[in-house]
């Protein structure tokens, strides 16, 4: 792993750095025994009918939002981490078809309307912080709607700030709120160059902090790689850090 110290792409459906850190790392809480997920629906702020799943309680609620693939296998295998630790946890999936075939502009856009609906979700059951966390597609997602949303951290892995083919694009003022960030991705993703995300990090308001590892894996992928365990442990410390479960 590497951390540095600066802060259009097509998107790969199947698929889917002097760092400013956010202050001195301190040990997490013991984990907790977690019970099994349970299903949820909501609704979209469009009126989409959603479904995710919740792990944990908590009055601090963490966000998981997909990448394209809208696949939340990878998140699912991640967030009892979290609520482990006393964190309520919801992974969901957009309104589109996991592995879609043909993906469109309204897809794009309406990944804001959905995660708004999963925000909304939480903080009408009692959640009181919020944080966000996406990869590529929903790393895109998770910045636009972080400052609007008031999210208490945010965490973004391999997204690019434009999709130019979909018209899609966070902009400078979506990054520009005073949540701490952090922001992810590997030197070699052929998926979503690290230069895209170091992009966004650079127009991001601080706190920010910048990660790259050495590998190729693309945005979740590298919960899979040899550096998954690395990247599971920096997710947990990030977020145990910066927003206290209660």
């Amino acid at each position: 792993m590497r951390r540095v110290g600066l802060a259009a792409v097509g998107l790969v459906l199947a698929a889917c750095a002097s760092s400013a850190p956010s202050g001195s790392r301190s040990a997490a809480p013991s984990p907790t025994v977690v019970s099994p997920a349970r299903a949820i629906s909501f609704t979209a702020t469009d009126g989409a009918r959603l479904s995710g799943r919740l792990y944990g309680t908590g009055t601090t609620a963490v966000v998981l939002s997909n990448m394209g693939d809208n696949d939340p296998a990878l998140w699912d295998g991640f967030a009892p981490r979290l609520a482990a630790r006393g964190y309520l946890v919801m992974t969901y999936s957009y309104r589109y078809p996991a592995n879609v075939q043909t993906f469109t502009s309204d897809m794009a856009q309406h990944t804001v309307d959905d995660l708004r609906g999963a925000i909304a979700q939480l903080r009408a059951g009692g959640a009181q912080n919020v944080v966000l966390a996406g990869g590529s597609l929903g790393g895109m997602a998770t910045a636009k709607v972080a400052a609007s949303a008031q999210a208490a951290a945010m965490v973004v892995l391999a997204a690019p700030v434009d999709l130019a083919d979909y018209g899609f694009h966070v902009t400078p003022a979506e990054l520009r709120g005073s949540m701490p960030k952090l922001f992810i991705g590997a030197d070699r993703d052929s998926v979503v160059p690290i230069a895209q995300t170091r992009r966004m990090y650079e127009l991001a308001a601080q706190p920010k902090e910048l990660t790259t590892y050495d590998a190729s894996e693309h945005a979740l992928h590298l919960l899979e790689g040899a550096h998954g365990t690395e990247l599971a442990d920096l997710l947990v410390t990030f977020v145990t850090t910066n927003v206290s479960s209660t």
